[in-house]
């Protein structure tokens, strides 16, 4: 299983080649092993403290619950963003969407090592997300009636997967709503996923 963001949140700049170097060093799960700050009307007082507890952050949170309801140990999901650059959002000054095309063959080696049945996007949008760009990628013709919708059981949200071969393997793709509003631990999407998926 491959996880996939868009890009970390907040700010600062990070360089390819240092977030290379870190990755490979990299023994922390930032799912379960990092403070995470919180929004600035979420945090308390001047003198309080402005991040979650390890682990806690309502993204973090979500993360976790999926990939448990999934059968899936947190700790052992290879995960990244798509963009390693960060932004506040992706409508920030700061967010270029035109950075996913030069991150790509960095994703196409770990996917060479992973060889994941699955990659799991959150964010789902037909542009600007994960799931976008790698339905721009690899899906076409050729795959197009493994194109599968179900309801996200949030509104009118949708999650979205199709079968692609990637590195020489079928795999499945599934693009979820983003997991900062959207709490996937539904039922009949867990169980949508396993089925696709074949995990």
């Amino acid at each position: 299983m491959y996880l996939l963001g868009l890009n970390p949140g907040g700010s600062g700049e990070c360089k390819l080649g240092n977030f290379m170097a870190d990755t490979l060093v990299r023994t922390s799960n930032a799912f379960l092993d990092e403070e995470w700050e919180k929004p600035k009307k979420k945090s308390t007082s001047k003198q309080g403290n402005n991040k979650y507890a390890k682990g806690s952050a309502p993204l973090q949170k979500r993360i976790q619950g999926l990939l448990e309801g999934l059968g899936q140990s947190v700790a052992d999901v290879c995960a990244s963003n798509l963009i390693f650059t960060t932004s506040k959002s992706s409508s920030h000054e700061d967010y270029n969407f035109g950075f996913a095309g030069t991150f790509w063959p960095f994703h196409q080696a770990v996917i060479e090592i992973v060889k994941p049945k699955v990659i799991i996007t959150f964010g789902n949008g037909k542009l600007h997300s994960p799931f976008g760009f790698l339905k721009s990628m690899y899906c076409d013709e050729s795959n197009l009636n493994t194109f599968e919708t179900i309801p996200a059981g949030h509104g009118e949200r949708q999650c979205y997967g199709f079968k692609a071969n990637i590195n020489g393997r079928s795999t499945a793709i599934i693009g979820l709503p983003h997991l900062s509003y959207y709490t996937p631990n539904k039922e009949s999407v867990l169980k949508w996923m396993k089925e696709f998926s074949g995990i």
